[in-house]
């Protein structure tokens, strides 16, 4: 399986696939945001012609999609315009628990799968209907703190600015500072549940929104031979709406990424290119590895990666291993004389299902948890002490301390059984660990406002992460080069 990179701009020329490609349609798609129109609803029809491989602007493809060619590529005809669905029948309202489970537990053939990036009109409402009950208080908040992130519309642990709309960017020779939210969330092979508001709230906006999934819909063994995640795209796009877009998403098996990015920040995106990095059996298959998109906003270059590392608390060195691989071996690296493809960028987040374990006893963890001692289980924690560069550690630091990380302040997330509060009760009692991480190269341009896990999404054997952080951007900019507007297509075999 190759990894492949794909840059996405305004120009027309023309980007070939690798030979090879094992999944038909499975091109990744980013765009060169010329303009602030936003995109009429689009339709889901899809056909089983060959994909076009042809770069074009969004303006372009909006105008194309009515067009006479429209019949002879599936990209398009998936942007066909659509007619309005009418209003189905709401049924009974279910409760929080019950619509969770239907919603993960849906069959997957109930929606037509687009090509990786396109978007498609939203949804008829034929899922469960929201419950609009205030969830259940997780463990050391107060019911009045619950009771007031409730009416807020969001859940305690997020960063609450005084406005709720993003600000406007006034391009001026100074840095800007944006709001940026990283989302992680390995689904076990689920689809994510239709209301997100508990882990992505509307009621606060952001700038940009970098979503990171691992076995999203599928297993791993389902995604080696069909990794679509069109259908999850599509309904992250219909979530955020008209003001936002998806500049670029990429899928490897089981592991995906995309970037969505506010109207504000249109104008200022180009040079977007996403790729893959295998870390599996042989750094072939990409059952373990790195998605990774990239851009520039103004005169500042952005690389979000979303990852997942081999699983097993003795694999903590391979871990290591696999991350280095991810960075030195990243399609999108231009600069041999630079040890990563982090340090060719000025703001990176390094996140997903890490996989890094606490090295302990199951009773000792879950004896430390009952008696909310934290400390004893981060002093355990795996991760830690290489972000440190801690060279004591069994284990070799790598490229680890070129990351840092936010104060854990969430219990474990990870082994839980389904729809329970209850770690792994199975015969294996694995021990909790926080194993869904999100870094950031250190850097004083990125500002951490928060970090905690959701624990009443409960579909998955994981509980989703997010950060919000502040991002300071220079804006001052005039528009790429000429030599920067070109398509280019890198892989690594």
């Amino acid at each position: 399986m190759a990894a492949v990179a794909v840059a996405r701009h305004d120009s027309y020329d023309e980007a070939v696939a690798p030979e090879g490609s094992e999944e038909p349609g499975e091109e990744e798609k980013a765009y060169y945001l010329d303009d602030e129109e936003p995109l009429e609803p689009l339709s889901r029809d899809r056909q089983d012609d060959k994909v076009s491989q042809r770069s074009q602007s969004l303006e372009s493809v909006q105008k194309e999609a009515i067009g006479d060619d429209a019949d002879d590529d599936p990209v398009f005809s998936a942007m066909a315009p659509a007619a309005e669905p009418s209003a189905p029948e709401r049924g009974p309202i279910r409760t929080a628990r019950e619509a969770q489970a239907a919603d993960c537990d849906a069959p997957a053939g109930g929606a037509k799968e687009l090509p990786p990036g396109a978007i498609a009109q939203e949804a008829p409402l034929d899922g469960p209907v929201e419950d609009v009950t205030p969830p259940s208080p997780s463990p050391g908040v107060s019911p009045q703190e619950h009771l007031s992130a409730a009416l807020r519309g969001t859940s305690p642990g997020f960063h609450q600015w005084q406005e709720v709309e993003v600000a406007s960017i006034k391009g001026q020779p100074m840095e800007e500072v944006i709001r940026v939210y990283c989302g992680i969330w390995n689904l076990h092979g689920k689809r994510a549940p239709s209301d997100l508001h508990a882990w992505i709230p509307p009621s606060m906006r952001h700038h940009i929104y970098a979503i990171g999934t691992c076995e999203c819909e599928k297993s791993l063994e389902k995604s080696l031979i069909w990794s679509s995640k069109a259908r999850w795209e599509r309904q992250m796009q219909d979530y955020f709406g008209q003001d936002y877009r998806m500049i670029g998403s990429n899928t490897m098996s089981a592991v995906h990424l995309m970037v969505f990015l506010h109207r504000t920040l249109w104008k200022y995106c180009a040079e977007v290119v996403t790729c893959h990095v295998a870390t599996g059996f042989a750094n072939v298959i990409g059952n373990k590895g790195s998605t990774q998109v990239a851009f520039r906003l103004g005169n500042t270059k952005l690389l979000f990666m979303n990852c997942h590392l081999a699983a097993h608390a003795d694999k903590m060195q391979e871990r290591t291993q696999s991350m280095h691989r991810i960075l030195e071996t990243s399609p999108i690296r231009k600069r041999k004389d630079m040890s990563g493809v982090h340090r060719e960028y000025d703001r990176v987040f390094f996140m997903g299902d890490l996989n890094t374990r606490v090295d302990a006893s199951r009773d000792d963890v879950d004896a430390w948890l009952a008696a909310k001692q934290f400390d004893r289980c981060m002093a355990a924690d795996q991760l830690l002490p290489l972000l440190k560069g801690d060279s004591g550690h069994a284990s070799p630091c790598g490229l680890w301390p070129d990351f840092q990380e936010a104060q854990i302040n969430f219990p474990p997330t990870y082994k839980f059984d389904k729809y329970s509060e209850v770690y792994d009760s199975s015969k294996k009692r694995r021990v909790p660990s926080w194993t869904d991480r999100i870094l950031w190269k250190k850097d004083p341009g990125i500002k951490s406002l928060s970090y905690n896990s959701v624990p009443t999404l409960q579909c998955s054997d994981h509980r989703p992460v997010f950060g919000q952080f502040e991002v300071k951007v220079d804006l001052n900019w005039s528009g790429p080069p000429p030599s920067a507007r070109k398509s280019s297509v890198c892989t690594v075999q």
